[in-house]
């Protein structure tokens, strides 16, 4: 039991200092950009170079507060590996829908199709926070890279979780790469960003004791991600 006990913490603390690694590596390119971007206006007598380095400057921050807020979520998952005491009765289909709810909106400022298919309740054995955070990061990947005028369908049946949209998708060569925290895809459109969202599904699905299967979507040709859950008996719910 002993030797076990270590071996788990061997494979602990080697696991931070490369999550650690990571994190100094990817917050130093944003930082030095930051400080070039600073220079670049103290250094010039023009209005039009300040107005342009302060823009570049915010554009600059949002991406680092969006890395840190990313990173946090991320220690806060590897913190409560294990944790039983977080699991409770959840309904993942009221989640699901909530975050197409909350996420119409940015849907619609795309003209985006954004739509729930599937049960109307189903509960699973899980965290709630963690949970509701997975349908948001599949969802605003799945929006994210889904060009103006394509369609976003989220889907749960039977405890199977399901976002298909008509995005460029993900050569079957990239997927497992995808699921890599900072990975930065070739042919994602051009998009920026902090390369953490399908790694936070990994560490999501890690921690309920499934899996994410990345997919070449049959019906709307781009990725489908599939996610299967084992739904609790129903219960009598009031009105």
């Amino acid at each position: 039991a002993f030797n076990r006990y270590m071996a788990r913490l061997r494979e602990l603390l080697a696991r931070q200092a490369r999550f650690s690694g990571d994190v100094s590596h990817q917050l130093r390119t944003p930082l030095t950009i930051l400080k070039t971007q600073l220079a670049l206006a103290l250094n010039s007598p023009r209005p039009e170079i300040w107005r342009e380095s302060l823009q570049g400057m915010r554009v600059t921050l949002d991406d680092t507060i969006l890395l840190t807020e990313r990173l946090l979520q991320l220690s806060r998952i590897k913190g409560q590996h294990g944790d039983e005491n977080a699991l409770q009765r959840v309904d993942l289909a009221e989640r699901l829908r909530e975050a197409c709810l909350t996420r119409y909106q940015q849907a619609r400022s795309k003209r985006i199709d954004l739509g729930y298919e599937g049960d109307e309740h189903c509960d699973v054995m899980g965290d709630a926070l963690l949970l509701a955070e997975l349908c948001a990061n599949l969802l605003d990947n799945a929006i994210k890279y889904t060009p103006p005028g394509g369609v976003v369908t989220a889907r749960l049946r039977h405890g199977r979780l399901e976002i298909e949209d008509s995005g460029p998708g993900i050569a079957q060569s990239e997927r497992q790469l995808a699921m890599m925290p900072f990975c930065r895809l070739e042919g994602n459109g051009g998009q920026s960003g902090v390369g953490l969202g399908l790694a936070l599904v990994k560490d999501i699905t890690d921690w309920h004791g499934t899996h994410a299967e990345l997919l070449s979507s049959p019906l709307l040709g781009g990725l489908l991600v599939r996610i299967p859950f084992t739904c609790l008996p129903e219960i009598k719910r009031t009105a």
